[in-house]
């Protein structure tokens, strides 16, 4: 792994932290799966609160958990082995039950529908 790549994941970790800092707490649900592109988003509002946060898991290797839960509180471990690298991600609420094994993450605020 090139110095290049843990830098760029050290700045994905660090976007990641400050976007579900400022969403922890919110109604978490799985919002869309698409096949072709492998990916998984995952929607998280709050209530009063205009907008909301879309995490895409890209390439997702395994989901367990809910497909709803409120009071949602994610961490993201990151360096995580998968295919023999250390280069994947799991996003998971322990209190929910829930966890994917994916290997990229990405974040979005305020995601078409805005409500």
């Amino acid at each position: 792994m090139t110095v290049h790549h843990h830098e760029f994941q050290a700045k994905q970790i660090k976007k990641l932290h400050t976007f579900l800092d400022r969403w922890q707490g919110g109604r978490a649900r799985l919002w869309e799966f698409q096949a072709g592109h492998c990916s998984l988003t995952l929607r998280i509002e709050i209530a009063g609160k205009r907008g909301n946060l879309h995490i895409v898991c890209l390439g997702p290797e395994s989901i367990h958990g809910p497909v709803a839960w409120e009071n949602c509180h994610f961490e993201v471990i990151d360096r995580v082995v998968i295919g023999g690298h250390e280069n994947g991600y799991i996003l998971r609420d322990k209190d929910a039950g829930f966890e994917v094994l994916t290997e990229g993450l990405d974040a979005f605020e305020n995601c078409k529908p805005i409500f």
